[in-house]
């Protein structure tokens, strides 16, 4: 289960030698409503005209240093915003939401961020770093210039934003796919809209309040709107500074990172138990001296806790922003947790998400969950994960030295989440995001549409995330090679509609979860943005799949009810439907028959195996004869 993996500042539209800095993009093109021919208007000159409104390209070129404050709005949340900026490519900006806070910076040769609880990253991420260059080489306006060998301009029709007709001018660049709309004002010829094309979200983005600063007209307020989880942001600065005096050492990453933890014992803490239950890693947890059970996912841009869990403890979430979870959009608040600790860890006061998580455990399986330790507990430690053994093992990774048997790879984080090369079929290969929140492997749906994977034979599937439920199809592939370990028959998921939230990302290929790491020990080592593969008791083994294509939740009190009934399998030829009610199975109460765990087991069973299903469906009770058999 992937879950909140978007804080809500995907970036932010601050003034930078572009003027139009920012989060940028738009994910359609608009088509010109027609102002005038497209073939008739030059580019160049439109945005000579734009330079020249602006206050002319001297004046522009001359602001060496700025430093700006600002306020930043969204639905549930307010704070402030400071930026420093050193030309070229030097950046600082802080963000203070008050419940969470961000920081970010760039001294020019190393990007880097602190997360909410202070814990330095630094970017590796390749498609970040080729956008850094682009963004660099249109902070000095290269995208000017007709020969660059990086950007091409065009003019792409005409537009009326919000009463202003408006030139609509295209940036590509030959580095990466991103692509810059610009809506110049054909009266002012100031940019009032900026949209941008990202592969993995789309921001629009209105400008207003302009004012003199220095001789350079600078818009003082921005209205961005973030696609696809819909997100919205104003911006207003309050102060803006040209070329004041700044020491280039603010742009550096600290050097210490978050101390926000102990060992009990030593530099580690090792075999500690967790419980591996249908592709999912539990641990315990305690908070208050209350334990509890959390879920371990590196897919988790934040730890989380459950909205519930948080006020039983006395905690009030705050704000409300929109995160991606897998498959769609999820509501999220924020909490300080209290101290809390795992054998042999204790841990201080953490910022975390707040979400509603344990209805969907409590319904589609047996567990009461308080919540996910993500990101913000994972990145302080080097994380040993053996999945037959059921053993965690946790790591200062200021000591920590691998010299085991294993294969180590690069992974670098991805909105904070490790990303490593995979191929299935030798055909299909490029970085997949590893998730151990997630039960099995799913392509994201822009590279399943794009690779002609839509099509595939499988059995049709409902699967569940932090965003909600959304349909998916098990398609079983020849072989899969990570860290030069082959396995055969992979069972991947392949989404069947168009999805929002992690699913959506088109930059990676897709989702690797437990289904194929539980063949391996894994090391997760965040400050070298490595994982090591080692061969595990289990690798290899065959595990029994669903012999039924039947699905079972509760969906509201203590009914077992028919979720879905995947077509042309057993569950459906045996006539089962959804929104049957189990009563019994081979005249044995569901009550008595161990959970939903117990009942999914049943369906695990051998070829051949026979089950008489009670179920009521309309008030009217009706038994139904299942024989299991191999889906795929």
């Amino acid at each position: 289960m992937t879950n909140s993996r978007a804080l809500p500042m995907e970036g932010h539209m601050l003034h930078q030698r572009r003027l139009v800095t920012g989060i940028a993009v738009s994910a359609m093109l608009l088509i010109a409503t027609g102002l005038c021919r497209a073939e008739s208007i030059d580019p160049y000159a439109v945005m000579e005209e734009h330079i020249e409104a602006l206050g002319g390209m001297d004046a522009v070129m001359a602001e060496k240093t700025t430093h700006l404050t600002a306020t930043i709005t969204l639905p549930g949340l307010s704070g402030t915003i400071e930026q420093w900026t050193m030309y070229p490519g030097m950046e600082r900006v802080e963000v203070d939401l008050s419940v969470i806070r961000q920081t970010n910076g760039d001294n020019g040769d190393v990007m880097w961020a602190l997360d909410t609880n202070g814990k330095l990253q630094i970017t590796r991420d390749e498609a970040a770093l080729t956008r850094r260059i682009v963004d660099a080489a249109m902070s000095e306006y290269e995208h000017l210039d007709r020969d660059s060998s990086i950007f091409s301009l065009s003019y792409d029709g005409a537009d009326d934003v919000g009463g202003a007709a408006c030139h609509v001018l295209r940036v590509e660049n030959s580095l990466n796919d991103d692509v810059t709309l610009f809506y110049i004002d054909t009266s002012t010829h100031l940019l009032v809209k900026e949209s941008s094309i990202l592969p993995d979200g789309i921001s629009h983005s209105i400008f207003s309040d302009y004012r003199d600063v220095g001789g350079v007209q600078h818009a003082f307020r921005s209205d961005t709107e973030l696609l696809p989880i819909g997100q919205t942001q104003t911006v207003i600065t309050t102060t803006f500074d040209v070329n004041p005096e700044i020491d280039p050492s603010i742009f550096d990453p600290p050097t210490d990172g978050a101390g926000d933890y102990v060992f009990a014992n030593g530099a580690s803490s090792e075999n500690v138990p967790m419980r591996f239950i249908e592709n999912h890693i539990y641990m315990t947890v305690n908070v208050d001296c209350r334990e509890s059970t959390w879920v371990l996912d590196t897919g988790a841009s934040m730890s989380v806790i459950d909205e519930t869990y948080a006020r039983e403890l006395g905690l009030e979430p705050e704000g409300q922003v929109k995160g991606g979870g897998a498959g769609n959009t999820v509501d999220v608040s924020f909490v300080d947790l209290p101290p809390f600790s795992i054998q042999g860890i204790e841990f201080g006061e953490q910022t975390v998400a707040a979400i509603d998580i344990a209805g969907l455990f409590e319904r589609t399986g047996d567990l009461e969950v308080a919540g996910i330790l993500g990101y913000d507990f994972l990145s302080r430690f080097v994380t040993r994960v053996d999945y037959a053994n059921e053993l965690l093992s946790f790591y200062d990774p200021s000591s920590f030295v691998y010299d085991g048997p294993g294969v180590t790879i690069d992974a670098p984080l991805s909105g904070n989440t490790f990303t490593i090369p995979m191929s299935v079929d030798d055909v299909y290969a490029g970085r997949w995001s590893l998730d151990l929140g997630a039960s099995g492997e799913t392509f994201h749906y822009p590279y399943a549409h794009a690779n002609g994977l839509l099509d595939r034979d499988g059995v049709d599937r409902i699967a569940f995330g932090a965003g909600g439920r959304f349909a998916v199809r098990g398609v079983r592939f020849e072989t899969v090679e990570v860290a030069g370990y082959a396995l055969d028959e992979p069972l991947i998921g392949v989404p069947t509609t168009a999805l929002k939230g992690a699913f959506s990302r088109s930059e990676l290929i897709g989702n690797l979860g437990n289904r194929l790491l539980r063949n391996f020990v894994i090391h997760l080592d965040y400050e070298r943005q490595q994982v090591v593969f080692e061969v595990g008791e289990d690798f290899a083994r065959e595990f029994p799949p669903d012999r039924s294509g039947l699905q079972l939740w509760r969906p509201e009190g203590d009914d077992v009810v028919v979720l879905f009934v995947a077509p042309g399998t057993p569950a459906d030829r045996a006539g089962l439907r959804e929104g049957d009610v189990v009563l019994a199975i081979n005249d044995i109460g569901v009550e008595h028959l161990g959970g939903l765990i117990a009942l999914r087991e049943l369906m695990r069973a051998d070829p051949g195996t026979r089950y008489e299903i009670d179920v009521v469906r309309e008030g009217r009770h009706r038994t139904h004869k299942l024989k299991l058999g191999d889906l795929l």
